[in-house]
């Protein structure tokens, strides 16, 4: 059980670290596209505008997590999406994947070692960082939240 409890530990850190990384990246870089116009949209003719957007259903493969704003990215907006993270011991291998809608609801998954640990459907507009950081143990109120959303593998109850 010790073993275990080590596990999360580190698991934790990782994604606490990934978190703070993709934070750090995307409120730097949104000073950057304030400064100089780059957020503002183009002009769009009267022919484009009637057209319907057209959803982003590729998956991106984010790597190994060496630029979190590629995945924290793509979450916020329930697009198809998965990074790779391994354990400090090396030899834990973490997935997380964004697989998008699905009935109105985005599906998450996480896979330790390649046996999908969590399998999630959230409603639209719930998983955002707080539950990210709810279902990965840090309690930001939400774990009811998560409960509703995931199916954890028999016997357990998540974290």
């Amino acid at each position: 059980m010790t073993n275990n409890k080590g596990l999360y530990i580190i698991i934790i850190v990782l994604v606490l670290a990934v978190i703070g990384g993709g934070l750090f990246f995307f409120l730097s870089n949104k000073g950057t596209q304030e400064k100089t116009g780059a957020s503002q949209p183009a002009a769009v003719s009267p022919s484009t505008a009637a057209q319907a957007p057209v959803a982003d259903k590729t998956m991106v493969d984010c790597g190994t997590a060496k630029d979190p704003g590629c995945f924290t990215n793509r979450m916020n907006e329930c697009l198809p999406v998965t990074t790779k993270m391994t354990g400090s011991d090396d030899k834990t291998a973490i997935e997380i994947t964004i697989l998008g809608v699905e009935n109105e609801k985005c599906h998450f998954q996480r896979k330790i070692n390649n046996v999908t640990d969590l399998n999630c459907y959230f409603p639209k507009g719930t998983l955002n960082m707080d539950t990210f950081n709810q279902m990965f143990g840090n309690d930001k109120g939400l774990q009811k939240v998560v409960d509703d959303a995931c199916k954890f593998p028999t016997g357990s109850s998540g974290w």
